[in-house]
């Protein structure tokens, strides 16, 4: 029995040093996972692009390089159509952008060409609506444009009919054109007419007849970003 007893308590013995050395036996990677490339995540930096400005302020100077008005011929006097000398305008716009479209209100002050004789000549304040289009389509250094203003000119600072008492009506303005555009420059050529009635009272009483304004403006301009 002590034989017996012996043998058995060494079994137990010997088992129970194995079960403890595999429990102890550090955790080993398999070779799948060794030959695995480890993933590494690649960091892109976010860069913020200023978003091109919705509204802006065009101040434009403009020469009329060609002009005349409405030929008339009263009780002693004669008016020509043809101007003796250049007239110019001051204008500022302000406008809202989209892709290729910009549109908005403008104001312009207009001192009409003076004619070759007999006066009725006047000057002009109109408030137009104003819309421009980009003819954008070939990636060029500088920007092409079609352009038109459509609005009510008022119409003073008249100069007498030869010396007859003369007095002049506001009427509808409009002008249409192309222009170019480079970097915040703007130059554009204009065809444009106030419309005009005057008032002449001579020794036959008062007479009425259109006065109308027509010219080819060049302008240059600047636009200055506001929103």
């Amino acid at each position: 029995m002590k034989k017996l007893a012996l043998v058995l308590f060494s079994l137990v013995a010997v088992t129970s040093i194995s079960y403890a050395k595999e429990m102890i036996t550090e955790p080993t990677m398999s070779k799948e996972m060794m030959n695995e490339p480890a993933m590494v995540e690649e960091i892109v930096p976010i860069v913020m692009v200023p978003d091109m400005p919705l509204g802006y302020i065009n101040l434009k100077f403009g020469w009329d390089f060609w002009s005349e008005y409405d030929r008339h011929s009263g009780n002693g006097y004669r008016l020509e159509k043809d101007a003796d000398e250049s007239g110019y305008e001051i204008a500022i716009e302000a406008m809202r952008h989209w892709k290729y479209f910009d549109i908005g209100l403008g104001m312009a002050y207009q001192d009409h060409a003076k004619r070759d004789r007999d006066g009725g000549e006047y000057k002009s304040f109109p408030i137009y609506a104003t819309a421009k289009y980009d003819l954008n389509y070939w990636n060029m250094p500088f920007v092409p444009y079609l352009k038109a203003n459509a609005g009510y000119s008022f119409n003073f600072d008249e100069d007498d009919v030869k010396g007859f008492n003369s007095s002049i009506d506001d009427g509808a303005y409009w002008a249409a054109g192309i222009g170019l555009e480079y970097d915040n420059f703007t130059a554009d050529i204009l065809y444009g007419i106030n419309y005009a009635e005057m008032d002449v009272t001579d020794s036959n009483g008062k007479e009425k007849f259109n006065n109308d304004y027509q010219r080819v403006t060049f302008s240059l301009g600047y636009k200055f970003n506001i929103w």
